[in-house]
Parts: structure tokens; C-alpha cells; sequence
């Protein structure tokens, strides 16, 4: 019973660290988010960090999968409702348009990123984060509309370069949703809506 009580409280307190290295790394990025910040937001010392993560570096990568994951699945979930092309392109628009506003996690990779080695099992664990969200959306359009050009994971990294483009959290035109507007419906193997 003891022993429980113990475990369910490393969990919830493993929880608030995520929750709070979520919003500072939306927020601020990785560089300027440190574990004492993250601690703090969580309203725990620097040793919870470390008794939770081996590292900062650790903390983003669950955190980024845990986003990227949920942020995909509800993208395929929106799609599923849609019942024609015009619905899919529109959707995909929309969603492109909401993460271009918010650039926070794009920079962020590219923060850690640009520190790793270029063998680093850090780098090769970001790649398998994206191309996997490049994949679930590239691959669930595919089986939808197959007789496009492109592959799974290219149509996905298309789309995904296209939502979380740097330039686009800061201009206004053209915004994401008319870049995604104008390629989606060749690359799902129709010429226009």
C-alpha cells in the first residue's frame, strides 16, 4: 500500500514536470528553458527533475513526442469527419494556419537540433518523432486519396514544413492555410476543388 502511495505520487509529480516543460518549451523554447525553470513552474526543486529525467534534453524529447503525438491523432480525428476533398484541404488549411501561429515548437527543435552531433542518439530520437507525424498524416491522406504523386512521408513533410514554417509565425501573407490551400489538391490527384 505504502508502495503505491510512493509510485502514484512519482507519477503525478513526473506529470506536472511534463506539464510545466510543455508550456515553457511552447513558450520560450528550449534554450531558454531550464531545468530549474521547469522545477519551478512545477513547484519542485531541481533534484524532482533529475530523479524524474537524466537530462534536459530528455525532458523535451518525451515532451515533444507526447505533443507531436496528440497533435496528429487530432488532426486525423478532424479528417475523419470530413466527407469530401473540399473538407480534407480546408481542415489540413486550418490546422496548418493554428500551428504557423504559434511557431514555438518548430524553433525549439531547431534550438536542440543545431547542438547535437550528427550521430547523437538525441537527433536520431527528434527525426523518429517527425517523420512519424510525417507519416501517420502523409499515410492517412494517401489510403484516402491514393492517386496523388507524391509518397506518405513526403506528402506528410510537405504539410508539416508548411504548418510550422518559421517565416510564417511572423508574416501574414501568404499565411499557411493559403500555401496548404494551393498544393493539397494536386498532391491528393486532383487538379482543383
Amino acid at each position: 500500500m505504502i508502495q503505491l502511495k510512493r509510485q502514484e505520487r512519482q507519477a503525478q509529480t513526473r506529470e506536472r514536470l511534463l506539464q510545466a516543460a510543455t508550456d515553457l518549451f511552447r513558450r520560450d523554447g528550449y534554450a531558454i528553458t531550464s531545468l530549474e525553470r521547469i522545477a519551478e513552474a512545477a513547484g519542485f526543486t531541481k533534484g524532482a527533475v533529475y530523479s524524474n529525467f537524466e537530462s534536459k534534453e530528455a525532458i523535451y524529447v518525451e515532451v515533444l513526442s507526447k505533443e507531436a503525438t496528440r497533435n496528429t491523432a487530432a488532426l486525423i480525428h478532424a479528417l475523419e469527419e470530413q466527407r469530401d476533398l473540399a473538407g480534407v484541404v480546408e481542415c489540413v488549411a486550418q490546422w496548418a494556419h493554428e500551428c504557423s501561429m504559434h511557431g514555438g515548437w518548430s524553433l525549439s527543435v531547431l534550438e536542440l537540433a543545431r547542438t547535437q552531433a550528427p550521430e547523437s542518439l538525441c537527433l536520431a530520437k527528434l527525426e523518429d518523432i517527425v517523420r512519424t507525424g510525417w507519416r501517420a498524416l502523409g499515410g492517412y491522406l494517401r489510403q484516402r486519396f491514393p492517386h496523388g504523386a507524391a509518397e506518405p512521408e513526403v506528402l506528410g513533410a510537405l504539410l508539416f514544413e508548411l504548418a510550422y514554417a518559421p517565416a510564417l509565425t511572423f508574416l501574414a501573407t501568404p499565411n499557411a492555410a493559403q500555401l496548404v490551400r494551393l498544393v493539397l489538391p494536386a498532391q491528393l490527384g486532383q487538379s482543383s476543388l
